[in-house]
C-alpha cells in the first residue's frame, strides 16, 4: 500500500459526543423546506431519503433564513467542546490534564482563528492545539499525529475532536440542484471526541492505524470552492458541491484499498467483532457486509438517525459501537471521505 501505517498502540481513555438540538424527520425537514422556502422538488428529495436510508439527523441551525448560521450554543466549537468534555468525563480527567488538543473540521466557525483555538477557549483549556481541514478522514491524520506525540517520553494524554456543522453553508430555495438534494436529506451536524495517552496495562487501546489517498489527478467528489483566497468572497451561504455519482464510483476502489491496508498490517476483517464503515448513508450495512463477506450484524451504522456528520462520523459511530464489546475485543474502523478520495483507519480493543 502506499501510505502510512503504523502498528503502534495507544490506550484509550474515553470517549464522548455532542449533537445539536432535537433529532428532526427527514419527511419534517422536507415538509420545512417546502413551507419556508418553497421546494418544488419534495418527492425527488424523498425518494433520495428513501434510498440514503437516513430517517432523522441533528442540525445547528434552525432554517428560519436562507443565510442563517448555527443557532447560539451549538456553534461548531460549542458542539466539539461539548464532545471534548464528556470525553474528559468519561476518562476522569480534566482539561488541564491534557497535554495536546487536536481538531478536524471542514466547517469552522471561520477561517482564522482556528476553530479548534476556540475550543480551548471554551474548555478553559491554556496548553497547545493543532487542527485539521479535513472532512470523513480528519480522524486519521489526527490519530497519526497524536500517536507521534504520544511516543515522546513523558507525554501527556492527547484529545482528538472531529466537529461538522455543516447546515448554514447549504442554500435552501424552490428549485435545487442533485447533490443540494443529497445534501439536504444525507448530511447531519455533531461532534465527537476521545482521550488518548501512552498506553498502559488493563485499558481499552488503538492500533493498526493506516492513512491512503487514490485521488492522485481525480476530481474531487466534494468541494466547498468558495470563501477561499482562490476565489472571491460573496455573502450568503457557500456552495457545497456534491458531485454523488463519481464518489459512489470511488466507494468500491476506497474499501479496495482499506483491504490493502489491513493485509499490510497482518488485520483480517473476519476476526474483529464489529466494524464501523463511513457512515454514508443508512443501508450501508447489507452491501457492504456482502462486498466483504461479512455478518451483517456485525456493521454498526447510525448514519440512518443522524445522518452523514463528515468529520465527526467515525468517532460518532466508535463512541456509540464501543460501549458494545466485551472486554477483549476487536473494532475495525473503515473510513473514507470524497473530497480527493482518501481512507484511513484503526482497531480498536476494548
Amino acid at each position: 500500500m502506499n501510505g502510512w501505517t503504523t502498528a503502534h498502540a495507544v490506550s484509550l481513555l474515553g470517549s464522548g459526543s455532542a449533537l445539536p438540538g432535537a433529532p428532526i424527520a427527514t419527511d419534517t425537514l422536507i415538509e420545512l423546506q417546502e413551507r419556508r422556502f418553497g421546494f418544488t422538488q419534495g418527492r425527488a428529495a424523498r425518494a433520495i431519503a428513501h434510498r440514503l436510508g437516513i430517517a432523522s439527523r441533528h442540525l445547528a441551525r434552525d432554517w428560519a433564513t436562507p443565510g442563517e448560521g448555527t443557532r447560539p450554543g451549538d456553534g461548531n466549537p460549542d458542539l466539539a467542546a461539548r464532545a471534548v468534555a464528556a470525553a474528559l468525563a468519561d476518562a476522569g480527567m480534566v482539561a488541564s490534564d491534557l497535554g495536546y488538543l487536536i481538531g478536524h473540521t471542514a466547517s469552522p466557525a471561520q477561517p482564522l482563528p482556528s476553530n479548534v483555538s476556540l475550543v480551548a477557549d471554551r474548555l478553559g483549556y491554556a496548553g497547545p492545539h493543532a487542527e485539521f481541514r479535513q472532512a470523513c478522514t480528519g480522524f486519521a491524520n489526527a490519530l497519526a499525529m497524536a500517536i507521534g506525540l504520544l511516543a515522546l517520553p513523558g507525554a501527556r494524554p492527547v484529545a482528538i475532536v472531529g466537529s461538522e456543522t455543516a447546515s448554514p453553508f447549504f442554500a435552501p430555495g424552490a428549485e435545487l440542484a442533485a447533490g443540494d438534494i443529497v445534501n439536504l436529506v444525507q448530511m447531519g451536524d455533531g461532534a465527537a471526541a476521545v482521550i488518548l495517552a501512552p498506553l498502559a496495562a488493563g485499558t481499552a487501546r488503538i492500533s493498526h492505524g493506516w492513512y491512503g489517498a487514490i485521488g492522485l489527478d481525480r476530481a474531487p467528489g466534494l468541494e466547498m470552492p468558495a470563501g477561499g483566497s482562490a476565489r472571491p468572497q460573496q455573502r450568503g451561504p457557500l456552495p457545497v458541491l456534491h458531485h454523488f455519482g463519481d464518489v459512489r464510483a470511488a466507494g468500491a476502489r476506497l474499501f479496495g484499498a482499506h483491504a490493502g491496508a489491513l493485509a499490510d498490517l497482518g488485520l483480517a476483517l473476519g476476526d474483529a467483532a464489529a466494524i464501523v464503515p463511513h457512515q454514508a448513508n443508512g443501508r450501508i450495512a447489507a452491501p457492504l457486509a456482502a462486498h466483504l463477506g461479512l455478518d451483517e450484524a456485525r456493521v454498526f451504522v447510525q448514519a440512518d438517525s443522524v445522518g452523514n456528520t463528515g468529520s465527526a462520523a467515525i468517532w460518532l459511530a466508535v463512541d456509540a459501537a464501543r460501549r458494545r464489546l466485551a472486554p477483549g475485543e476487536t473494532l475495525l474502523a473503515l473510513g473514507a471521505e470524497a473530497t480527493k478520495h482518501m481512507f484511513g483507519g484503526f482497531r480498536l480493543v476494548a
